[in-house]
């Protein structure tokens, strides 16, 4: 099942606004790989706390402007390899929003979510009830609905994964034995 068909609860990481890619995908710490590297330098500059305390299935609460900055790809792996299972903000950046869809790290603008959540609460995102649910406080937000083009990207886990099943779809696939991993070097 994907992100968008499941359930997904986790506890709140809140961070305010215009938090931007560099500290999403930031540098300073060495780890013995790169996607180390990432993990270790994810929302380390905002919260301190983040690279050891985040858990799989955590969700950030971001303030206006959440992603602004360059457009790298690896401030959402960053994310991603952090265990977040998504993303609620007041406002996203377009390039972060694309980069989110592209690589189906559920991503929303939720005006009002700032107020809705205390760092720390338990928060359960509903997308087919397309609903947020605060269970640490007994309140919901609406969830809006993406577009159908969007929800396809997340069905099959990405956009690589949407290019391959299309050209699947049309009798092109890549030879027998060909390097399928993406260019980036990520483990999707």
């Amino acid at each position: 099942m994907t992100a968008l068909e499941t359930i997904l609860t986790g506890r709140a990481w809140k961070i305010g606004d215009s938090v931007d890619t560099n500290q999403l995908a930031g540098g300073g710490l060495e780890g013995a790989t790169r996607d180390e590297t990432l993990r270790l330098n994810c929302l380390r500059g905002v919260r301190p706390d983040f690279p050891d305390g985040v858990r799989e299935g955590d969700i950030v609460v971001a303030g206006q402007n959440f992603g602004c900055g360059s457009a790298r790809q690896s401030a959402v792996e960053a994310l991603q390899l952090s265990g977040v299972a998504a993303v609620l903000a007041e406002s996203v950046a377009r390039i972060h929003r694309r980069n989110s869809i592209a690589l189906a790290l559920p991503t929303y603008a939720i005006t009002g979510i700032q107020d809705f959540v205390d760092d720390g609460d338990r928060i359960q995102i509903d997308y087919p009830a397309r609903v947020v649910r605060n269970l640490s406080q007994q309140t919901e937000l609406p969830l809006p609905q993406m577009p159908a083009s969007v929800a396809d990207v997340y069905r099959v886990g990405g956009v690589l994964e949407l290019i391959r099943e299309r050209l699947a779809e049309a009798g092109i696939v890549p030879p027998d034995g060909a390097d399928s991993t993406p260019v980036s070097g990520s483990a999707r």
